[in-house]
């Protein structure tokens, strides 16, 4: 199920500073500004306020009925306000009821028309694409994203998202991608965007990008199902050059066959590890994959920037760094039985590696 998002942004300074738990290993927000505390300074009553606020406060806990049931108390106060409305289709999509996520939607955009607030209007469009996809109406919730993109203005990581993920259910997978890369540009730091990339470009055997975005994807979010599903795709790509077969990939072609390749380190280093052996390849691939992107050999095009202008020099600075083996141990977590001990006894490692990686990245 495809959700719609409350309206958090994560700044480029906070990009993959993770906060520590146990073995969640799952990256928080840091003090990301709340949409709607910000219009009900300006818009709602205190008593509206609050009745929102504490709706909001059930909904995060996972009790949507509650939290629908004060958002009704406070609609009393401010009838049919838009971010009420909005925060109602938030509870009605979480609890799987997209029928009445969309009549939300709907009436919170007549509202915030009503009411002249453009503020609003593309939170309200997300949503309505948001149940219209899950209604299995991809093709209006496409529509519905564009308007919010184009019309209104939005430069939003979670929109593009949204978008990519309807343009991959009526198989557009062209314009997925292309959605896809435009919200990568503006945050890479979304878990679920480069998880499916990754997913995309592996189907469409499109090696270097998938590398990439699954590699990325792992520093985000390394110890979930996707993660294993994702780690495992990595170590296929590194030792079953035949199995994926191959296929041209325009200017990532050459950057491709580095990849397929490198299995054949194996033979040399036959008594290493698993673990040393997938350490080796990652370093032989990163390594020469950014020598490739500086080469000045590629024909590039616009749309590939991310890859080259971001991801090749991100992966090879990490590959040549005092933490290649943080990293590398780090993404592997959800396929590692002594992942748990390891977070505990290597905090202060873990730790340096992120400190490092977000220094660089500022």
């Amino acid at each position: 199920m495809k959700k719609s998002t409350r309206c958090v942004f994560i700044t480029a300074a906070f990009l993959i500073m993770i906060i520590f738990s146990g073995c969640a290993g799952k990256p928080e927000p840091l003090e990301a500004p709340d949409f709607t505390a910000v219009k009900y300074d300006n818009y709602l009553s205190p008593e509206a306020e609050e009745l929102v606020r504490t709706g909001i406060q059930y909904h995060d806990q996972g009790d949507y009925q509650s939290a629908l049931d004060y958002y009704s108390q406070a609609m009393e106060f401010a009838p049919n306000h838009p971010v009420i409305l909005y925060e109602m289709g938030f509870s009605y999509i979480s609890m799987g009821d997209f029928g009445a996520a969309l009549e939300s939607a709907d009436k919170g955009i007549d509202e915030a028309k009503t009411r002249n607030d453009q503020e609003v209007i593309p939170s309200l469009l997300d949503l309505k694409g948001s149940a219209l996809d899950n209604l299995g109406r991809s093709e209006e919730a496409i529509a519905v994203y564009l308007e919010a993109l184009n019309k209104y203005g939005v430069y939003n990581t979670f929109l593009y998202y949204n978008l990519a993920v309807s343009y991959y259910r009526i198989e557009k997978r062209e314009e997925a991608v292309e959605a896809l890369t435009h919200g990568l540009f503006i945050n890479p730091n979304h878990a679920s965007s480069n998880y499916l990339m990754g997913k995309i470009c592996m189907e469409d055997g499109k090696r270097t990008q998938a590398f990439y975005s699954l590699c990325y994807f792992l520093l985000l979010e390394p110890n979930t199902e996707r993660a294993l599903q994702s780690y495992n795709t990595i170590l296929y790509m590194l030792r079953q050059e035949e199995a994926i077969g191959f296929r041209d990939n325009g200017a990532f072609t050459a950057s491709d066959m580095i990849i397929s390749v490198a299995f054949t380190l194996d033979e040399e280093n036959f008594r290493l590890s698993d673990a040393e052996k997938t350490k080796a390849k990652l370093y032989y691939i990163m390594t020469n994959l950014d020598d490739m992107a500086k080469s000045g050999k590629i024909n590039r095009v616009e749309g590939d920037k991310l890859w080259w202008d971001f991801y090749a020099p991100f992966f090879n600075r990490i590959a040549v760094s005092e933490y290649f083996g943080t990293y590398c141990r780090y993404i592997a977590i959800s396929s590692d039985p002594d992942a748990e001990d390891w977070i505990e006894t290597g905090r202060d490692e873990i730790e340096g590696f992120f400190i490092w990686l977000n220094e660089y990245l500022e």
